[in-house]
């Protein structure tokens, strides 16, 4: 009898902790947006992971155009686009803006490519440039926002986007990084993955970045327009 009540006893906390764990992951499911017809919900931590994007599509759009396959390199041009408005969505006013501003100008230039009138690929590397800029400035600008929020993950995130961006900025600009910049970036990059996976709030160290990165997209910036 004993042994018998033993068993149930069993039975019934292992059923209640089964109702307990269903009940946190309906609450947690329940917490979740409801995506609108034509939208899709995707979870922040999940998206981070395309913080390289669109460079893929630029190389592949560069290698196609030289190739004459104009047709595939403004096929992976408006892929590019697509990233950048939909990057354009979360972003901030002034760095909306921007990437709004960069979504025209991709769009534009893979019809100019589609249609054959697009006849040096140094028109492709400036727009290339200028969206990487774009993108930097947004990573940069919601880095800031983290900053004020005190959420050392979202910084963690938006640190190494922005210098992974300018990166791509200053090589398809033509001006490869200096040593010291580089160090700074390797060292960036370590804080980046330290905030990611939970170190804690770091002010001095997050504000410096920060401010580092801010110098760097505007001196990209002015290789772009020539005033370096």
């Amino acid at each position: 009898m004993k042994n018998v009540i033993r068993v149930l006893r069993v039975f019934c906390i292992g059923l209640f902790f089964s109702a307990f764990t269903m009940g946190v992951a309906m609450a947690e499911e329940a917490k979740k947006p409801s995506a609108q017809p034509g939208w899709v919900v995707i979870e922040e931590d999940i998206y981070y992971v395309f913080d390289d994007e669109p460079s893929a599509n630029f190389y592949n759009a560069h290698e196609n155009f030289m190739k004459r396959d104009f047709k595939a390199a403004a096929s992976e041009l408006r892929k590019a686009a697509a990233f950048v408005k939909l990057e354009s969505a979360r972003a901030t006013v002034d760095g909306k803006k921007l990437l709004v501003s960069s979504y025209h100008e991709l769009d534009e230039l893979a019809k100019k490519v589609e249609n054959g009138t697009v006849t040096s690929v140094k028109d492709l590397e400036s727009v290339f440039a200028k969206t990487h800029q774009a993108l930097t400035k947004h990573y940069y600008l919601k880095a800031v926002e983290a900053e004020g929020e005190k959420n050392a993950k979202a910084a963690g995130h938006h640190l190494k986007s922005a210098v992974t961006q300018l990166e791509h900025g200053f090589s398809w600009a033509g001006h490869k990084l200096e040593a010291a910049a580089l160090a700074t970036v390797k060292e960036i990059r370590i804080l980046s993955g330290r905030l990611i996976e939970g170190a804690g709030w770091v002010p001095d160290k997050i504000g410096s970045a920060i401010k580092w990165i801010g110098k760097e997209v505007e001196k990209l910036g002015n290789k772009i327009e020539g005033k370096e």
